[in-house]
């Protein structure tokens, strides 16, 4: 979890001086016969050892002293309450590779990562201004089994990927149908906010969503958003939702 950031990194010229605790969510798929993830999350530990490489120093991005991550629960301990362990993970489907989405993913050694092929372009050698939500060329180069794919993919039934750039120019979301419809982990950088503002916010701003702040493209960072607010209403997951935190289960 990131502690304390910036409201206003996730929701576009709204909500100034908040501050906010942003999870690192992980989702898993469950009815399916392959053990399967949606993104992989940051430790405390490897934000540390990858992202600050030792640098005792506060983290800077966009103007903010980021506070440290901090573990709320281990990926080992929450693979557990699934039963599960690194090892047995078969796919995790990276909604987008910023550091926040992706650093347990090397400890699934079985596991095939995919990625849209535009998203692993842009890691490789990201923009400058972009290079502080990626980590370091070098442990992308040292991944392994990539599955790279382009556009909307039916991935598998009842799993669609759906690219959604804006955030990034390869962010994807991942579709989930249940028992009551389909579900979207909207993966990129969100909260309940950018989907579901308040009404008056809506009626003084004139559109219906605000896009993600940190973005490489605003206009397809709002039409991202709006597309998924009009195929899934209410049935929207944004993966920094603290709220989602307290959710063990979806429907």
């Amino acid at each position: 979890m990131g502690p304390a950031r910036e409201k206003s990194r996730f929701t576009y010229l709204n909500f100034y001086g908040q501050k906010v605790d942003i999870p690192y969510i992980i989702w898993h798929i469950e009815g399916v016969d392959k053990n399967i993830l949606i993104d992989a999350g940051c430790s405390a530990a490897d934000y540390y050892r990858v992202i600050k490489a030792g640098n005792k120093e506060p983290f800077v991005a966009g103007g903010e002293s980021f506070k440290d991550v901090q573990d709320v629960t281990s990926f080992e301990d929450g693979l557990a309450a699934w039963g599960l362990k690194p090892a047995d993970i078969d796919v995790i489907l990276i909604t987008h590779l910023h550091w926040d989405h992706i650093m347990n993913a090397e400890k699934c050694k079985n596991a095939k990562l995919v990625v849209q092929e535009d998203e692993w372009r842009c890691a490789l050698a990201p923009h400058p201004m972009q290079t502080f939500a990626y980590a370091p060329r070098s442990y992308y180069e040292q991944m392994r089994n990539l599955e790279l794919v382009r556009g909307d993919v039916d991935f598998m039934p009842g799993i669609r990927l759906i690219h959604t750039p804006g955030h990034t120019p390869g962010g994807q979301t991942v579709a989930v149908e249940t028992e009551k419809g389909w579900y979207a982990i909207s993966g990129y950088c969100a909260i309940n906010d950018n989907f579901y503002p308040p009404e008056e916010l809506k009626k003084a701003i004139g559109y219906p969503i605000i896009p993600a702040a940190v973005h490489t493209n605003t206009i397809e960072a709002y039409e991202s958003s709006l597309k998924l607010l009009q195929m899934f209403g209410d049935k929207i997951l944004p993966s920094h939702e603290q709220a989602l935190m307290k959710v063990s289960h979806v429907p």
